[in-house]
């Protein structure tokens, strides 16, 4: 039975003891009139003892709810004490009898899953803190790993380049296989902090506008040297891109672009890449999981699309690709080296800036890496606009 049933049926008093709930009548100076057996089981009175006196008795400082419910038609969530004075939580909806001057209230005990969320609070509060005190230790971990491996790297570099004399062969094998892992061994710490700041959200976003084309000619042009002495061909086409100018963070939009066309460069050795610039269908958004604020439309977003002829990837491996915990090697993996992180890095970026990244491939015939990130500055809600918000919940 609903509370506006019986509200309605008050007036038979089987209904106050039929209740699944705890029903309390109370007059507007909040004394009770009437209390039914389930009422009885929660706060453990009987009805002789509570005819008469204050509700407050049970939930103290918040009887002000009572009110504030009769007026708004919410329930809420309060503080109570039974017989034995034991702390409760109850769960409360209040209605008004306007001829009678009666107010019911119905309550019922949540106190066990308030306890729960409660406890779920407090752990994620704690392991909120364990974040952040590890993100600050392995920060300082990784400088300190990368002093010495910094180190390493001068003085392979410098051997090679003959400081100390031309090296033998046997010296020049050993000394190019050191620099070769003491670089493999920075990028994997860089890899391993940028990871680390991206899970603790200790990541700070400089959003500004800028020129898309003119940082894509300038991550092409870093890159072109590489994609050269492969001798592969780059393809890219921006004439569906009608919004040049553009609202984001530069840097981390650089490092996700980058990072998906050295992939593509890494695991092709014959043919081409296609980058492929457009503004994408906002169900495409959507069937990514992106839910465009009202008022963006497919020119608030960018479509960034990366073919290659490379070696591809198989089900397993995309089904991973994207997890830093679940990394597999890829056929090649080692002869083109990596930490196997980059990507898992882009799609937390990605997630970040509020884009995403999928791929399509089959093994040995290419991949399809595409990404998207919103490239508007979300409207400002006005004052009025806000408390219409707010009200509305």
């Amino acid at each position: 039975m609903k509370l506006d049933s019986l509200i309605k049926n008050f007036s038979f008093i089987n209904n106050f003891n039929n209740y699944p709930e705890a029903v309390i009548l109370i007059d507007y100076s909040d004394n009770i009139l009437q209390w039914n057996k389930k009422a009885c089981e929660i706060f453990g009175y009987t009805r002789e003892e509570m005819m008469g006196r204050n509700i407050a008795i049970l939930f103290d400082e918040e009887t002000e709810k009572i009110h504030e419910s009769v007026k708004t038609g919410k329930a809420f969530v309060i503080s109570s004490k039974n017989k034995a004075d034991q702390s409760l939580f109850v769960d409360i909806s209040c209605g008004e009898l306007i001829k009678k001057q009666k107010i019911i209230v119905t309550a019922r005990d949540v106190t066990r899953n308030q306890r729960v969320i409660e406890k779920l609070l407090m752990e994620y509060e704690k392991a909120s803190k364990i974040s952040v005190y590890k993100s600050s230790f392995i920060t300082g971990l990784s400088n300190d790993f990368k002093t010495p491996v910094h180190s390493l790297i001068g003085f392979s570099q410098g051997l090679l380049d003959g400081i100390c004399g031309e090296l033998n062969e046997k010296q020049l094998k050993y000394v190019t296989i050191m620099n070769k892992n003491a670089n493999s061994l920075l990028e994997l710490i860089t890899d391993f902090l940028e990871l680390s700041r991206l899970e603790s959200s200790h990541i700070e976003t400089d959003i500004k506008g800028f020129n898309l084309v003119t940082t894509i000619n300038q991550i092409i042009e870093r890159l072109q040297s590489r994609i050269a002495s492969k001798g592969l061909q780059l393809e890219v086409d921006l004439n569906d891109l009608t919004r040049k100018n553009v609202y984001s963070d530069e840097g981390l939009f650089s490092k996700v672009l980058t990072t998906v066309l050295e992939n593509a460069v890494k695991f092709t050795e014959i043919g081409s890449i296609r980058l492929k610039i457009m503004h994408p269908d906002l169900e495409l958004l959507k069937f990514q999981g992106i839910a465009p604020p009202q008022e963006f439309t497919d020119k608030s977003y960018t479509l960034f699309t990366v073919t290659d002829t490379g070696i591809g990837i198989s089900e397993e491996e995309k089904a991973v690709i994207f997890d830093e915990y679940k990394q597999t090697d890829r056929i090649g993996a080692k002869k083109h080296g990596g930490t196997g992180l980059k990507l898992a890095l882009v799609q937390k970026i990605l997630s970040h800036l509020g884009g995403a990244i999928w791929l399509e491939s089959d093994l040995g015939q290419g991949s399809t890496f595409s990404f998207v990130i919103p490239v508007e500055r979300p409207k400002v809600k006005t004052t009025a606009e806000s408390l219409q918000e707010v009200y509305a919940d």
